[in-house]
Protein backbone atom coordinates (compact mmCIF):
# COMPACT_ATOMS: atom_id res chain seq x y z
CA UNK A 1 0.00 0.00 0.00
CA UNK A 2 2.72 2.26 0.75
CA UNK A 3 4.39 1.43 -2.41
CA UNK A 4 1.16 2.47 -4.55
CA UNK A 5 0.69 5.96 -2.23
CA UNK A 6 4.56 6.52 -2.91
CA UNK A 7 4.23 6.12 -6.58
CA UNK A 8 0.87 8.22 -6.99
CA UNK A 9 2.55 11.00 -5.28
CA UNK A 10 5.28 10.58 -7.51
CA UNK A 11 3.10 10.59 -10.63
CA UNK A 12 1.44 13.59 -9.15
CA UNK A 13 5.05 15.75 -8.60
CA UNK A 14 5.85 14.03 -12.54
CA UNK A 15 2.81 16.07 -13.63
CA UNK A 16 3.20 19.09 -11.87
CA UNK A 17 6.84 19.84 -12.91
CA UNK A 18 5.12 18.40 -16.48
CA UNK A 19 2.71 21.33 -15.97
CA UNK A 20 5.22 23.65 -15.00
CA UNK A 21 7.49 23.34 -17.76
CA UNK A 22 4.37 23.98 -20.34
CA UNK A 23 3.73 27.31 -19.23
CA UNK A 24 7.44 27.99 -18.97
CA UNK A 25 7.45 27.23 -22.99
CA UNK A 26 3.75 29.16 -23.17
CA UNK A 27 5.83 31.84 -21.49
CA UNK A 28 8.47 31.68 -23.84
CA UNK A 29 6.52 32.18 -27.24
CA UNK A 30 7.68 35.24 -28.87
CA UNK A 31 5.27 38.38 -28.98
CA UNK A 32 2.92 38.89 -31.93
CA UNK A 33 2.63 41.87 -33.45
CA UNK A 34 -0.14 42.38 -31.29
CA UNK A 35 1.47 41.90 -28.61
CA UNK A 36 3.57 43.83 -29.65
CA UNK A 37 1.93 46.85 -30.51
CA UNK A 38 0.64 46.65 -27.48
CA UNK A 39 3.76 46.95 -25.34
CA UNK A 40 4.86 49.78 -27.57
CA UNK A 41 1.91 51.86 -26.69
CA UNK A 42 2.06 51.15 -22.70
CA UNK A 43 6.06 52.09 -23.10
CA UNK A 44 5.61 55.25 -24.68
CA UNK A 45 2.49 56.48 -21.44
CA UNK A 46 5.17 55.42 -18.91
CA UNK A 47 8.14 56.33 -20.87
CA UNK A 48 6.95 60.03 -21.96
CA UNK A 49 3.96 62.59 -21.17
CA UNK A 50 2.27 61.30 -24.17
CA UNK A 51 -0.70 59.58 -24.44
CA UNK A 52 -0.90 56.33 -27.06
CA UNK A 53 -2.87 53.22 -27.73
CA UNK A 54 -2.94 50.79 -30.39
CA UNK A 55 -4.23 51.52 -34.03
CA UNK A 56 -4.95 50.04 -37.07
CA UNK A 57 -2.63 47.03 -37.98
CA UNK A 58 1.02 47.20 -36.69
CA UNK A 59 0.29 50.58 -35.59
CA UNK A 60 0.45 53.04 -32.31
CA UNK A 61 -1.61 56.11 -32.28
CA UNK A 62 -0.33 58.72 -30.34
CA UNK A 63 -1.26 61.91 -29.11
CA UNK A 64 0.70 64.97 -27.36
CA UNK A 65 -0.64 66.13 -24.11
CA UNK A 66 -1.91 69.97 -24.38
CA UNK A 67 -1.68 69.69 -27.96
CA UNK A 68 -3.96 68.63 -30.71
CA UNK A 69 -1.11 67.45 -32.65
CA UNK A 70 -1.32 63.60 -33.34
CA UNK A 71 0.61 60.72 -35.37
CA UNK A 72 0.59 57.10 -36.20
CA UNK A 73 3.94 55.15 -35.64
CA UNK A 74 4.33 51.60 -37.39
CA UNK A 75 6.34 48.76 -35.36
CA UNK A 76 7.02 47.24 -37.71
CA UNK A 77 11.38 47.96 -37.81
CA UNK A 78 10.98 47.72 -33.55
CA UNK A 79 8.93 44.46 -34.29
CA UNK A 80 11.39 42.95 -36.78
CA UNK A 81 14.49 43.57 -34.08
CA UNK A 82 12.78 42.08 -31.20
CA UNK A 83 11.95 38.69 -33.60
CA UNK A 84 15.88 39.57 -34.12
CA UNK A 85 17.08 39.57 -30.18
CA UNK A 86 14.34 38.86 -27.92
CA UNK A 87 16.30 39.04 -24.82
CA UNK A 88 16.31 43.15 -25.71
CA UNK A 89 12.60 43.65 -25.43
CA UNK A 90 13.33 46.28 -22.99
CA UNK A 91 15.43 48.29 -24.51
CA UNK A 92 13.63 48.36 -27.74
CA UNK A 93 10.59 49.06 -26.32
CA UNK A 94 12.32 52.11 -24.75
CA UNK A 95 13.86 53.44 -27.86
CA UNK A 96 10.43 52.86 -29.62
CA UNK A 97 8.96 55.22 -26.73
CA UNK A 98 11.69 57.51 -27.17
CA UNK A 99 11.53 57.97 -30.72
CA UNK A 100 7.80 58.94 -30.74
CA UNK A 101 8.92 61.54 -28.20
CA UNK A 102 11.47 62.79 -30.55
CA UNK A 103 9.12 62.97 -33.52
CA UNK A 104 6.40 64.97 -31.21
CA UNK A 105 8.53 67.75 -29.80
CA UNK A 106 9.87 67.68 -33.51
CA UNK A 107 6.75 69.24 -34.93
CA UNK A 108 6.98 70.72 -38.23
CA UNK A 109 10.62 72.00 -37.64
CA UNK A 110 12.00 69.62 -40.10
CA UNK A 111 9.56 70.54 -42.60
CA UNK A 112 10.35 73.48 -45.57
CA UNK A 113 7.51 75.56 -46.88
CA UNK A 114 8.23 73.71 -50.24
CA UNK A 115 7.10 70.74 -49.07
CA UNK A 116 4.76 71.81 -46.34
CA UNK A 117 2.42 74.44 -48.54
CA UNK A 118 1.12 71.43 -50.44
CA UNK A 119 -0.13 69.49 -46.98
CA UNK A 120 -1.69 72.79 -45.82
CA UNK A 121 -5.78 72.30 -44.45
CA UNK A 122 -7.57 74.31 -42.28
CA UNK A 123 -9.25 73.87 -39.03
CA UNK A 124 -12.50 75.15 -37.29
CA UNK A 125 -13.06 75.01 -33.94
CA UNK A 126 -14.36 77.10 -30.81
CA UNK A 127 -11.77 79.56 -29.77
CA UNK A 128 -12.52 77.61 -26.11
CA UNK A 129 -10.98 74.54 -27.48
CA UNK A 130 -7.32 76.87 -27.79
CA UNK A 131 -7.44 77.46 -24.02
CA UNK A 132 -6.06 74.49 -23.11
CA UNK A 133 -3.57 74.07 -25.59
CA UNK A 134 0.48 74.33 -23.94
CA UNK A 135 1.35 76.22 -27.28
CA UNK A 136 -1.10 78.36 -29.45
CA UNK A 137 -1.26 77.69 -32.84
CA UNK A 138 -1.65 79.87 -36.00
CA UNK A 139 -5.58 81.15 -36.04
CA UNK A 140 -7.96 83.14 -37.84
CA UNK A 141 -10.58 84.62 -35.89
CA UNK A 142 -14.10 83.78 -37.00
CA UNK A 143 -17.61 84.73 -36.90
CA UNK A 144 -19.51 83.22 -34.01
CA UNK A 145 -16.41 82.58 -31.44
CA UNK A 146 -14.76 80.08 -33.97
CA UNK A 147 -11.07 80.19 -34.98
CA UNK A 148 -9.95 78.65 -37.92
CA UNK A 149 -6.35 77.19 -37.39
CA UNK A 150 -4.16 75.35 -39.74
CA UNK A 151 -2.15 71.90 -39.99
CA UNK A 152 0.57 70.23 -41.59
CA UNK A 153 -1.34 66.68 -43.05
CA UNK A 154 1.04 64.10 -43.33
CA UNK A 155 -0.39 60.59 -44.09
CA UNK A 156 0.52 59.78 -40.64
CA UNK A 157 0.55 62.70 -38.72
CA UNK A 158 -1.21 65.52 -38.09
CA UNK A 159 0.80 69.25 -36.82
CA UNK A 160 -0.51 72.46 -36.02
CA UNK A 161 1.07 74.86 -37.45
CA UNK A 162 2.88 77.39 -35.03
CA UNK A 163 4.08 81.14 -35.26
CA UNK A 164 7.81 79.77 -34.85
CA UNK A 165 6.86 77.73 -38.23
CA UNK A 166 5.99 80.83 -40.10
CA UNK A 167 8.86 82.54 -38.63
CA UNK A 168 11.12 80.04 -40.12
CA UNK A 169 9.12 79.54 -43.71
CA UNK A 170 8.89 83.53 -43.86
CA UNK A 171 5.11 83.51 -44.77
CA UNK A 172 2.45 85.39 -43.11
CA UNK A 173 -0.95 84.09 -41.98
CA UNK A 174 -2.82 85.27 -44.51
CA UNK A 175 -0.78 83.47 -46.99
CA UNK A 176 -1.14 80.08 -45.44
CA UNK A 177 -4.86 80.84 -44.85
CA UNK A 178 -5.46 80.88 -48.65
CA UNK A 179 -2.80 78.32 -49.33
CA UNK A 180 -4.62 75.84 -46.68
CA UNK A 181 -8.82 76.57 -48.21
CA UNK A 182 -7.36 76.25 -51.79
CA UNK A 183 -6.10 72.50 -50.89
CA UNK A 184 -9.27 71.86 -48.71
CA UNK A 185 -11.08 72.95 -52.01
CA UNK A 186 -8.72 70.69 -54.28
CA UNK A 187 -9.38 67.55 -52.28
CA UNK A 188 -12.82 68.01 -51.87
CA UNK A 189 -13.53 68.11 -55.52
CA UNK A 190 -11.40 64.91 -55.51
CA UNK A 191 -12.27 63.02 -53.01
CA UNK A 192 -16.23 64.58 -51.30
CA UNK A 193 -18.01 66.21 -53.72
CA UNK A 194 -21.13 68.16 -52.38
CA UNK A 195 -24.39 66.17 -51.61
CA UNK A 196 -27.82 66.65 -51.86
CA UNK A 197 -30.71 64.97 -50.62
CA UNK A 198 -34.17 67.27 -51.42
CA UNK A 199 -33.43 70.34 -50.08
CA UNK A 200 -30.53 69.81 -47.85
CA UNK A 201 -27.37 69.63 -48.95
CA UNK A 202 -23.71 69.99 -46.95
CA UNK A 203 -20.81 67.32 -45.97
CA UNK A 204 -20.49 64.34 -43.49
CA UNK A 205 -17.42 62.68 -44.94
CA UNK A 206 -15.92 62.12 -40.90
CA UNK A 207 -12.33 62.87 -42.82
CA UNK A 208 -11.80 65.47 -40.26
CA UNK A 209 -12.49 69.01 -42.58
CA UNK A 210 -16.10 68.87 -42.93
CA UNK A 211 -17.18 71.64 -40.79
CA UNK A 212 -13.79 73.15 -42.01
CA UNK A 213 -14.87 73.09 -45.54
CA UNK A 214 -17.84 75.55 -43.93
CA UNK A 215 -14.91 78.42 -44.20
CA UNK A 216 -14.31 77.61 -47.95
CA UNK A 217 -15.84 80.52 -49.94
CA UNK A 218 -16.35 78.13 -53.17
CA UNK A 219 -18.05 75.79 -51.40
CA UNK A 220 -20.28 77.45 -49.69
CA UNK A 221 -21.08 79.13 -53.19
CA UNK A 222 -21.71 75.52 -55.09
CA UNK A 223 -24.41 75.69 -51.78
CA UNK A 224 -26.43 78.50 -52.98
CA UNK A 225 -25.76 77.66 -56.92
CA UNK A 226 -28.35 74.02 -55.84
CA UNK A 227 -30.91 75.54 -53.37
CA UNK A 228 -30.55 79.56 -53.37
CA UNK A 229 -29.40 81.43 -50.11
CA UNK A 230 -28.65 79.00 -47.77
CA UNK A 231 -28.74 78.79 -43.51
CA UNK A 232 -25.28 76.73 -42.59
CA UNK A 233 -24.74 74.87 -39.64
CA UNK A 234 -21.73 73.32 -37.77
CA UNK A 235 -22.39 71.59 -34.84
CA UNK A 236 -19.55 69.48 -34.82
CA UNK A 237 -16.46 68.85 -36.36
CA UNK A 238 -18.12 65.77 -38.77
CA UNK A 239 -20.92 67.61 -39.96
CA UNK A 240 -21.25 70.87 -42.13
CA UNK A 241 -25.38 70.61 -43.49
CA UNK A 242 -27.30 74.02 -45.15
CA UNK A 243 -31.22 74.32 -46.35
CA UNK A 244 -32.76 77.35 -47.42
CA UNK A 245 -32.68 80.11 -45.18
CA UNK A 246 -37.01 80.00 -44.89
CA UNK A 247 -36.14 76.80 -43.65
CA UNK A 248 -34.03 77.55 -40.73
CA UNK A 249 -36.25 76.35 -38.25
CA UNK A 250 -36.28 72.82 -39.01
CA UNK A 251 -32.60 72.20 -37.88
CA UNK A 252 -32.09 74.62 -35.48
CA UNK A 253 -33.02 72.14 -32.48
CA UNK A 254 -31.31 69.68 -33.76
CA UNK A 255 -27.80 71.64 -33.99
CA UNK A 256 -28.50 72.57 -30.92
CA UNK A 257 -28.82 69.25 -29.42
CA UNK A 258 -25.60 67.88 -31.70
CA UNK A 259 -23.55 70.61 -30.31
CA UNK A 260 -24.13 69.14 -26.48
CA UNK A 261 -24.19 65.72 -27.38
CA UNK A 262 -21.92 64.89 -29.83
CA UNK A 263 -17.68 64.56 -30.02
CA UNK A 264 -15.73 67.50 -31.00
CA UNK A 265 -18.44 70.30 -30.69
CA UNK A 266 -17.77 73.32 -33.07
CA UNK A 267 -21.10 75.71 -32.86
CA UNK A 268 -24.25 75.52 -32.12
CA UNK A 269 -25.32 78.36 -34.23
CA UNK A 270 -27.18 79.08 -37.77
CA UNK A 271 -25.03 81.42 -39.94
CA UNK A 272 -25.88 83.32 -42.81
CA UNK A 273 -24.16 85.19 -45.75
CA UNK A 274 -25.27 89.14 -45.61
CA UNK A 275 -23.61 91.75 -47.83
CA UNK A 276 -20.39 89.02 -48.47
CA UNK A 277 -19.91 88.25 -44.94
CA UNK A 278 -20.92 85.11 -42.84
CA UNK A 279 -22.79 86.05 -39.62
CA UNK A 280 -24.39 84.44 -36.62
CA UNK A 281 -28.36 84.11 -37.90
CA UNK A 282 -30.43 86.29 -35.03
CA UNK A 283 -32.41 83.47 -32.89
Amino acid sequence: MRAVLILVACLALLAAVSGCSDKSKASAQPLSVADFREKAAAAIITGTDLKAEAGVGPKVDVTATGSLNTMSLGVEQAYAAYKRDPAKLGDILKRFAQDAKTRMARGNAAESFSSAKKLLFPILKPQTSFRRLAEQPVATTFPGELRVAYVVQRPHSFTLVTPADLARWKRSVAEVHRLALANLLRETHREQPLRCEEKLCGWAAGDGYDAARFVVPELRAEIVRKIGPAVYAVPRESVYVALPIKLAGRIKDRVAHDFVTAPNPVSPDLFVERGGELVVLSQ
